[in-house]
């Protein structure tokens, strides 16, 4: 295994990929100066955000499905769990794109090679909600 996005596994076969890149960005804001250089201050982490590409032939050994899958799961803003293939859980992710690029079409449309882009966004641990919320803090009154 490569990664696992969610419940999608990329491997070498048959959803392969052949790049990945993994870039952090935080959030520096700047102040103006008379006469110098503007100084700025960390005011936060923004983040990662890993980009997935590879290229699948689907009418050889398969790849769209999984293809479709992440697709769906852009559409639907799944934030899901992302973890690299030496066991390091990468955190919380949501997909922001995907990319499909279909070269040498079959008669049914689909390209013979597929290229895919997945551009994937760290999202914060998931926080309670309102009703979880005050569901904790009723049982530590034994409210509940």
């Amino acid at each position: 295994m490569l990664y696992m996005i969610g419940a999608v596994m990329v491997d070498t076969f048959p959803f392969s990929a052949d790049k990945a890149v993994l870039t952090g960005t935080a959030s520096i804001a700047r102040k103006s100066v008379i006469g110098g250089i503007r100084p700025g201050e960390f005011t936060g982490d923004e983040g990662r955000k890993l980009s997935i590409s590879g290229t699948i032939l689907p009418s050889k050994i398969g790849g769209l499905t999984e293809l479709n899958w992440l697709n769906s799961m852009r559409a639907n803003g799944d934030v899901v769990p992302v973890t690299r293939g030496d066991g390091v859980v990468l955190g919380l992710y949501a997909i922001k794109s995907v990319t499909e690029t279909h070269k040498h079409l079959l008669d049914d449309g689909v390209g013979f090679e597929v290229e895919h882009q997945i551009v994937l966004d760290e999202m914060p641990p998931e926080l309670p909600t309102p009703k979880q919320l005050i569901g904790q803090l009723l049982s530590l009154f034994d409210l509940r």
